[in-house]
């Protein structure tokens, strides 16, 4: 979702946080265009064309020092509909039911924007949603990292 210099300089101040919630999982497609566009391969396949990104303390490897992304024109569907997420309960998807995440960046989106973000979280393929709601291929101590990090943000439904 981030575009402009003017939500860059809020992501800059937070660090980037929502980067640091392990990194986006990938479809096979969206995988084959980051390294087709030359960038270093961070990935592994954690289920049936689904890709992972090898994280050093749940960090994005394509988060830069400067906390912009390495990856912003081509980054994959979880990461262009942030801060709006697909609402999950007992592990299936609630259809047309989305959350939002309160990070920096969201008091600065218009409605249109919103829902912008919403039309990609639909847009995630159920087996991409559930492999991202999966720790089990995570360590441990970096699966509770991110779960601390990623419930540091409220989070209300959209309606």
């Amino acid at each position: 979702m981030v575009k402009s210099n003017k939500f860059l300089k809020v992501c800059r101040k937070c660090k980037a946080a929502c980067c640091r919630m392990g990194g986006p999982d990938f479809t096979e497609a969206e995988m084959k265009k980051v390294l087709k566009a030359g960038h270093k391969n961070y990935f592994f396949e954690v289920r049936n064309r689904i890709y992972e990104l090898k994280s050093k303390k749940g960090i994005c490897p394509y988060l830069k020092k400067d906390y912009s992304c390495e990856i912003h024109k081509i980054k994959p569907l979880m990461c262009r509909c942030w801060p709006v997420f697909p609402m999950v309960k007992h592990g299936r998807r609630i259809k047309k039911r989305d959350m939002i995440i309160e990070c920096p960046i969201t008091k600065l989106l218009t409605n249109e924007q919103i829902a912008k973000c919403r039309k990609e979280a639909n847009k995630i393929p159920d087996k991409l949603l559930y492999a991202a709601l999966d720790f089990s291929t995570l360590s441990k101590s970096n699966a509770k990292l991110i779960k601390m990090r990623f419930d540091k943000f409220k989070k209300r439904e959209l309606k």
